[in-house]
């Protein structure tokens, strides 16, 4: 199916449109995020005009921004369980210098101003997903249990560290936010078109406050439960090999396609997959306050996700990986100017047919205990106490199938290759196929984090220093991994539970492909156990203690900052002190493919070597922020910091798992991935300048430029190995990994604007507008010292990246259309089979849209819809005449209805 709205006329539909769904930012530090106004006082403060909607969020948001001891932009859901995107991810990707990452069509994660080492907070303090990340995935947290996002970009002492690019910080909402009894439910039915499904999600939230003989008492209770579906089709092409004619069986493919004395490229590969998934969201939060006096607070919290993610899919592929590929003689064949590959026929090559399921669940609970004291008009005293406890259990099951295709023809000239891979026999038959095998890998991790905090604040009655705040802080964090390895089972036979797989409405019909296949079945494949027994599998395979890997991570800081205030001048300044000690430990192992009677090959026994390394370093972070009040409606920011961003635990794993092939497998390219576990921490040297300009109540204009001097940076690396096994055979895997490399620059502007043009006559009044601008120039080394691309800017980052939002709200009232667009970016700096080279990400924008209104003051109808324009996405090698992925998702439409009382 074609796109039924370009990007440009996206664009247009948009308006000239709005800076990130937000701007804005909490009070100086998290700890005071709830002793700063509230966003309904926040946006009243300047007028008793009482605003509802969007208009009170963007106000809400915008005085945040301004009011700020930081550089900060902030999301905020004025009306319950209504941030202005269902997504997380989505919703912040609003926001100037942010940019997102999807995965199966929805935003998981994100970079701030081009660096990925982002920090997650909830309610100011930790919150992390247990798989070896340091921070949450954003997939995990229902948008409903939220009543602001706080983006942090340059941060003071009294903000905990870890980040190189910034802070996000989930707000929920508190029963002392309202002045008595509230209640909100909302219910949603999406449609996701290219899988053809619907799901349901639902939230609720009860909260009430009463005055008892012992203070005043609160309580808030929110639960949210939310479905999604997905499907996602690519088409691959990989590896890309440069024939040297100085070895003979490459000098003979050249004589063969007449190119001998001429560069020539070829790929090695290409296929298909289709996959089929499901996302479940269910959080919880409830929390207590009480307030004996007017001097003592304590609030108490427990946040609860759980998160279930699953996929089936079909895989169809010809691969030589590292073995030559054979031309067909007198073929046509055509290449770019520069050598590479663009359309020809190819005979004689392996063919793999997979079917497989991947599930993973992730269960973090947070546990938080915060008492405030202030025993005098001047001085606030802050204890924090939090304990989290997170789980990950993930499985990944792989039925294969191998043959051999009489031929492939591609065409990758084009925006969608043409694959068409041919066989005598036909590929909807089992005698195209010779041998069958099975994978199955397990693993959990589980993560524990132990944090206590004192924070002490004076308040100076004149003079020039406003408050002076410090406080120390103890964290003790914990993750530990089992794996039992891939598990090969090679089968003697094919197995008869094979379906006939239809692939007419692959890629929506866009594809020119080869036809119908046979797989295993999805109905199978989708139950582990069923999987076993069908192929006659007795258990799972066992974890063993060379499968496990640890990491144990103590931190002690210390800080001061003091604020001051001089007119037209206030800022702060600060220090903050860290000592961070560090233990990991794992284990290199190699598994030999053993051959039982029969013929039969399966993972045989495991040989093991433990690896514990320790380290601890001490970082001074001082930090410094201005603001320069030039008038009543426009001021100045600098800012300058040092920052430090740990690596993560999976980054640091020193364990690295060998499984030798089996025969099934030995055409494909061989691949195996670990930490490193004598990793530094990253350091940056930061420096912020930003002007604002607030006009009204909701508008603003507003620049920002940026510059950070990154040591140490973490880049992805892959190496070559030739492994020997027990058995004496010898495999050259390609092994990734991570490293320190020199240094990395980051620099670059913002420009962001918002405005209601309530200045226009009748209904047009209520028209708006949000627009932003990015712009992110870095660069590092690539892995490759030789080749097309030696220098690459860092991972995840786009240099160019803008939203233009278009808003109507009148009376009852409200719609939004939303584009967001991102230039190219590198996905890894190198990949298995690329010869070091990165893969690049195309440039792509995507249209999403919603409608709500009003029907009484307390009941809502809204429609959204999220990728309308049907976004392809495209990655290359290196250079765009290498073509890797092309790829389709689903569009979303969803029906909500809202109550609130």
């Amino acid at each position: 199916m074609t796109n039924f709205i370009s990007p440009r006329r996206a664009a247009l539909l948009a308006g000239i449109s709005i800076a990130s769904i937000t701007l804005g930012g909490a009070a100086h530090a998290q700890a005071q995020t709830q002793d700063s106004a509230s966003p309904q006082a926040a946006a009243s403060e300047e007028g008793d005009i009482v605003v509802t909607g969007v208009r009170a969020s963007l106000s809400s948001a915008q005085a945040i921004k301004r009011n700020s001891d930081v550089i900060v932009d902030s999301i905020v859901a004025e009306d319950i369980g209504k941030l202005p995107d269902r997504n997380i991810a989505e919703a912040l990707q609003r926001i100037s210098g942010i940019q997102i990452q999807r995965r199966y069509g929805e935003g998981s994660s994100i970079a701030i101003r081009g660096l990925t080492q982002v920090r997650t907070e909830l309610n100011g303090r930790d919150i992390f997903t247990a798989s070896g990340a340091n921070q949450l995935n954003l997939e995990d947290i229902p948008s409903e249990l939220l009543a602001g996002i706080d983006v942090y970009k340059n941060p003071s002492a009294d903000l905990i560290e870890d980040q190189l690019s910034g802070t996000i910080n989930f707000r929920t909402r508190k029963a002392f936010d309202f002045d008595g009894f509230k209640a909100a439910a909302s219910v949603t039915q999406s449609h996701f078109d290219l899988v053809d499904r619907y799901k349901p999600s639902a939230s609720l939230m009860l909260s009430n406050r009463w005055e008892t003989g012992i203070g005043e008492i609160g309580i808030l209770a929110s639960v949210s439960f939310q479905k999604t579906a997905f499907r996602q089709d690519t088409i691959s092409t990989e590896p890309f090999y440069t024939l040297n004619p100085s070895v003979p069986g490459d000098a003979a493919v050249l004589a063969t396609l007449g190119r001998t004395g001429r560069t020539t490229t070829l790929p090695h590969g290409t296929g298909i997959g289709e996959v089929y998934g499901d996302r479940r969201r269910l959080g919880t939060d409830v929390s207590v306050q009480w307030r004996p006096s007017d001097t003592l607070e304590l609030t108490a919290e427990v946040f609860r996700s759980d998160y279930k993610f699953r996929y089936d899919d079909y895989s169809f592929f010809a691969y030589t990986s590292n073995s030559a590929i054979q031309p067909q003689p007198g073929a046509p064949f055509t290449y770019a100017d520069n050598g590479d590959f663009e359309s020809g026929t190819f005979i004689n090559l392996p063919i793999g047919n997979n079917t497989s399921a991947e599930t993973r669940r992730s269960k973090t609970t947070d546990y938080s205990l915060n008492l405030k004291w202030k025993p005098t008009g001047n001085l606030t005293v802050t204890a924090d106490g939090q304990y989290i406890d997170a789980s990950t259990k993930n499985l990944r099951s792989i039925f294969g199938l191998n043959g051999t295709a009489d031929t492939l023809y591609q065409d990758i000239s084009g925006s969608v290759p043409v694959v068409n891979i041919g066989s005598a026999t036909g590929l909807t038959n089992v005698s195209t196929y010779n041998s069958a095998f099975y994978l199955d890998n397990l693993n959990e991790t589980k993560a524990s984090n132990k944090t206590a905090r004192l924070d002490a604040e004076y308040r100076f009655d004149a003079g020039i220093l406003s408050s002076i705040k410090a406080g120390v802080r103890f964290a003790d964090r914990k993750n530990r991994t089992i794996d039992t390895g891939y598990r090969y089972t090679g089968l003697a036979s094919i197995p008869s539970q094979l379906e006939n797989v239809d692939l007419s409405d692959f890629f929506r019909g866009d594809a020119d492909l080869f036809g119908n296949i046979i797989a295993f079945n999805r109905g199978i494949i989708r139950s582990y156990d069923t999987t076993l027994d069908t192929l006659g599998i007795a258990s799972p395979p066992p974890y063993v203690r060379s499968g496990t890997n640890a990491q144990r991570q103590k931190t002690y800081t210390g800080y001061a900052t003091a604020f001051f205030k001089a007119d037209p001048v206030d800022g702060n300044i600060g220090v903050r002190v860290v000592r961070t000690d560090l233990d990991v430990s794992g284990f290199y192992q190699q598994t030999t493919i053993v051959v039982n009677p029969g013929g039969i090959e399966t993972s045989g026994p495991t040989v093991f070597n433990p690896i514990a390394t320790s380290q601890s370093y001490t970082s001074v972070l001082p930090s410094l922020n201005l603001r320069v009040h030039l008038a009543d409606d426009l001021q100045l920011r600098f800012a300058a910091a040092k920052n430090i961003s740990r690596p993560s635990f999976g980054q640091l794993n020193p364990s690295l798992t060998i499984n030798e092939p089996g025969t099934a497998q030995q055409n494909q390219t061989l691949t195996t991935s670990g930490g490193n576990p004598f990793l530094k921490p990253m350091k940056s040297d930061n420096f912020d300048v930003s002007l604002e300009w607030y006009f009204s109540r909701t508008g603003s204009l507003t620049a920002a430029g940026f510059y950070k001097n990154i040591k140490n940076y973490i880049q992805t690396a892959v190496t070559p190995r030739d492994v020997t096994f027990d058995n004496g055979n010898t495999y050259r895997y390609e092994v990734t990994s991570f490293n320190n490399v020199a240094k990395g620059k980051v620099k670059g502007f913002e420009v962001a604007y918002q405005q209601f043009f309530d200045f226009l006559p009748g209904p047009l009044s209520g028209l708006g507008m949000q627009a932003n601008f990015t712009y992110v120039d870095s660069e590092a080394p690539s892995p490759a010292t030789t080749g097309p691309v030696t220098n690459v800017p860092l991972e995840l980052l786009s240099k160019y990246n803008y939203n233009l939002v278009g808003i109507y709200e009148r009376g009852g009232l409200s719609a939004r259309v939303a584009y967001n667009w991102r230039s190219k970016y590198v996905v890894t700096t190198a990949g298995n089979g690329t010869g070091n080279l990165p893969i690049f990400n195309k440039p792509f924008g995507q249209l999403d849209a919603s409608v709500s209104y009003n029907v009484t003051p307390q009941f809502a109808l809204a429609v959204d819809g999220v990728n309308l324009t049907n976004t392809r996405r495209s990655t290359y090698f290196g250079i765009d005449t290498r073509p890797r992925d092309v790829v389709v998702n689903d569009r979303r439409i969803s029906l909500t209805a809202r109550i609130t009382y």
